[in-house]
């Protein structure tokens, strides 16, 4: 038997700070703490396998349950599995997804936003018509996952409210999901009792760093600071909507890394067991060439430094690592969901809109004209189809790239690092594993 088993290429060995021998599996997300003697062993049984057979059979036994060693071809089952539960997912047709983009236009002009330069259009009437009509046509969907998008999607406070009276009454798909990124700046009464009426189940509102920096960069078009209006707006939704999700994006890139520490250490004592979530978004700023990220971009080690100091000091309210069997999914590789821009054209991803060239149909024709780029996002940019991702020990709780600069990678002659995995970051892995078998485990 011991001959056709071998230590899985999910398990990983290290030794923790406290010189404890640790083990973790990262299909089966499992930890455990092994002897002096056992963890000798199972290092040689990585270097050859034979060795699998001086291993006692109760504690071997307890290893195989653990996926920590396996049958031969095990793996490569496994990897087949994930790749039929990422297809499954991504070809249901059960929920739709839908990104309305209501207006390109925005309040700031943000030096990093993707809608610099394009055309401020507003959805009219007859699109929105034809937008209840997309839905409408979608005859093997039971739910919808709505998602409101720009621009400034609250700008157009008359479209979203017209459209959200038309899906209730023309439609009949179940709204399990419901959500809006806004900049906050026009949360008023209005846009809170429309949203008594069509709940929203979770909100993201974006500041640009502390309140120096943000009213230096997110000035309305007359000059005027914003910080405080966005928390003043914001803070007045979490009281009314308690039961909606509001997350508080704090943009970080090279030039305001410290500012994170400043932001949620204020907002987490402002918003005090409120459901409220304050996250690091770290920005991806493209070189001008577009290949690759620009200096200001914070590189893979300074994001886990962030990410661990922040940890350390309890200002980050978002899980890290890991999380069992983790299917990324967005729009762009679902075959049911989409992002309608505001003359009712139909992308794959929201950093597409406003690009003609990357426009994949229309919602007036109900047809998918693009079935190139269509199917490059679908197919194309999944896992399996890149040999680094299914080789790599983090997949069960990754799943692979970004599907939008996998794209480019692959079809445009971009350069950018893939690999979202930042706990890969030289030297942070044991640290971050070390954390979680303090934080969840109960091991010490």
């Amino acid at each position: 038997m011991a001959e056709n088993l071998s230590i899985s290429r999910y398990t990983y060995l290290f030794v923790s700070s406290k010189k404890k021998n640790l083990v973790y599996n990262s299909r089966t997300n499992t930890f455990l703490e092994v002897s002096d003697d056992l963890y000798k062993e199972l290092l040689k049984c990585k270097d050859d396998k034979r060795n699998i057979r001086k291993i006692d059979i109760d504690v071997l036994s307890s290893l195989l349950k653990r996926k920590i060693i396996v049958e031969a071809m095990e793996d490569d089952d496994f990897l087949l599995e994930h790749q039929y539960e990422t297809d499954r997912r991504s070809y249901s047709k059960y929920v739709l997804g839908l990104t309305l983009v209501p207006t390109l236009g925005c309040n700031f002009s943000c030096y990093y936003c993707f809608e610099e330069h394009k055309r401020m259009v507003t959805m009219n009437e007859e699109t929105e018509d034809a937008v209840i009509a997309f839905i409408n046509s979608h005859h093997e969907s039971r739910q919808l996952a709505l998602n409101w998008y720009g621009g400034e999607p609250l700008m157009a406070i008359n479209t979203i409210e017209r459209l959200l009276d038309k899906i209730s009454q023309k439609t009949t798909l179940e709204m399990t999901k419901h959500s809006l990124i806004t900049n906050g700046y026009f949360i008023n009464n209005r846009v809170l009792a429309l949203f008594k009426r069509y709940p929203l189940t979770k909100m993201q509102v974006t500041l640009d760093g502390s309140r120096e920096r943000h009213n230096s960069i997110r000035k309305t078009k007359t000059d005027l600071y914003t910080y405080d209006k966005i928390i003043e707006n914001t803070s007045r939704f979490i009281e009314e909507f308690p039961n909606t999700l509001v997350d508080i994006r704090v943009n970080i890139e090279r030039n305001n890394k410290n500012d994170y520490y400043q932001v949620a250490e204020e907002l987490q004592e402002k918003w005090k067991q409120k459901n409220v979530r304050v996250y690091p978004g770290f920005l991806r700023i493209d070189n001008e060439q577009k290949t690759e990220y620009a200096s200001e971009t914070l590189n893979h080690k300074e994001i886990e430094e962030l990410l661990w100091d922040a940890r350390q000091r309890n200002l980050l309210e978002i899980p890290l690592y890991p999380q069992s069997f983790c299917s990324k999914s967005c729009a762009a590789n679902r075959q049911c969901a989409y992002i309608v821009g505001p003359e009712g054209e139909v992308y794959k991803c929201w950093n597409d809109v406003s690009d003609p060239k990357k426009i994949v149909g229309n919602i007036f024709t109900n047809k998918m004209t693009n079935k190139t780029l269509l199917n490059r996002y679908i197919v194309g940019t999944k896992w399996y189809n890149d040999p680094v991702c299914k080789k790599c020990f983090f997949l069960p709780i990754c799943s692979g790239a970004c599907a939008w600069y996998t794209l480019r990678n692959k079809y445009e002659n971009g350069k950018y690092d893939l690999c979202t995995c930042t706990q890969k970051a030289p030297g942070m892995l044991d640290k971050y594993l070390e954390i979680i078998m303090i934080l969840f485990y109960d091991q010490w």
